[in-house]
């Protein structure tokens, strides 16, 4: 367990607004087929729209000496960083349960949300380590989540207890998080 507290980013929409395009891929859909289709995008604009509403993005963070962690939780090709960015993001319980409730009457519309979400999480990410980067004077290997390479997807557990937040997000046996719409990253902090 962490002593110290995480520090806590809470974003505008801007910073988690998803690239329409990259949006629709994630959902399978070619952007320039979709914009000659009236009632797809009539759809995509909709759903664009309940995720914003529905989203509740929070991204916890914290830097951690090499000492601070246990091995398996730094995955092998940041053997030679000694100091780390770890964090977490999540849209909140509220998209998960809509995109829920959407699934009992529309797949499709349930998938095409779903899809959003991961694409917003990801614009998420990106926009908090720019604005890490450009805060603290300081650059970043990529991020690496655990489930990827070497680094177990069970790691999620380790994560959310070095930042003390196990009120905030539950750790499935499997690794899996709940609300589901949350990743969990870890960065080398080049020196």
């Amino acid at each position: 367990m962490s002593e110290r507290l995480p520090n806590v980013f809470i974003p505008d929409k801007i910073d988690y607004m998803p690239e329409k395009k990259l949006f629709l891929a994630r959902a399978g859909i070619r952007y320039v087929e979709a914009i000659k289709d009236e009632n797809i995008m009539k759809d995509v604009n909709s759903i664009y729209l309940l995720g914003l509403e529905c989203a509740r993005p929070k991204l916890f963070w914290r830097t951690f000496e090499r000492s601070e962690l246990p091995d398996y939780s730094i995955p092998s090709q940041f053997a030679q960083y000694n100091e780390f960015l770890i964090f977490i993001s999540t849209l909140g319980k509220e998209i998960d349960q809509k995109i829920e409730e959407l699934g009992k009457s529309s797949v499709y519309l349930s998938f095409l949300l779903d899809s959003w979400a991961s694409e917003s999480l990801e614009k998420l990410n990106d926009t908090f380590e720019e604005k890490f980067k450009k805060e603290n004077a300081k650059e970043l290997t990529m991020r690496f989540s655990p489930g990827y390479g070497d680094l177990d997807i069970r790691t999620n557990k380790e994560y959310v207890e070095l930042l003390g937040l196990y009120n905030e997000i539950a750790v499935l046996n499997s690794g899996i998080m709940i609300p589901r719409k949350t990743t969990t990253c870890i960065a080398g902090i080049i020196e």
